[in-house]
């Protein structure tokens, strides 16, 4: 994983984080020829990042730019099956099923972690899918950006399809601070996808 935020005020990985980052670098750099644009759109504070979902490969591609900020990722609660629980936790996962999993969410972008997303909450595999409101909800929640991102390649595990990340300014929510929550997480979620989309085409 690459070294793109070197900000000394952001919190430190954890030490199964940066293993995991220094095992992965030559298969992420060498192999996938992993390549980020966008970067400086990336907020230094906590944000909610929003990705499409391609592949189990998604994650990693998107780590690669971010290092050595740790982003916290919503993952199935079937994940969350002892003895594997302090090492999820350990690589910043947390079950999205639980009814507090969007107040937990809050909580690690208030304390100026990333948050990562996939609104589309599966992986594509040839089907349309409907983006949910999760991402949008624990922006507002929390007061902080809406980064959208888009990943191209990873659903290809081949040296030929390298893997390309793209990040996008953050999408504007201060206009809907003052509507129902539900309508503003409706709006603040076609937004971001419609940018997330917007990046994946440059991608492809």
């Amino acid at each position: 994983m690459s070294s793109t935020q070197t900000n000394p005020h952001h919190e430190p990985p954890t030490l199964a984080f940066r293993l995991l980052a220094l095992l992965s670098r030559p298969l992420v750099q060498g192999f996938f020829r992993a390549r980020a644009s966008g970067v400086e759109h990336l907020p230094e504070g906590g944000f909610v990042l929003c990705a499409n979902h391609l592949s189990g490969w998604d994650p990693w591609a998107l780590c690669h730019p971010l290092y050595p900020r740790q982003p916290r990722f919503l993952v199935k609660a079937e994940l969350f099956a002892s003895p594997f629980v302090p090492l999820l936790q350990a690589l910043g996962m947390f079950p999205v099923s639980s009814g507090d999993s969007v107040a937990a969410a809050v909580r690690h972008v208030t304390a100026g972690r990333i948050v990562l997303v996939f609104p589309e909450g599966a992986r594509r595999r040839n089907r349309v899918l409907r983006p949910r409101s999760g991402g949008a909800r624990i922006a507002l929640g929390a007061g902080a950006p809406l980064v959208p991102a888009a990943v191209h390649g990873t659903e290809q595990v081949s040296p030929l399809t390298p893997w390309r990340v793209a990040f996008g300014p953050p999408v504007p929510l201060d206009d809907l601070a003052s509507i129902p929550v539900t309508v503003a997480a409706r709006e603040a979620t076609r937004r971001v996808w419609e940018q997330v989309l917007a990046l994946e085409s440059t991608l492809s």
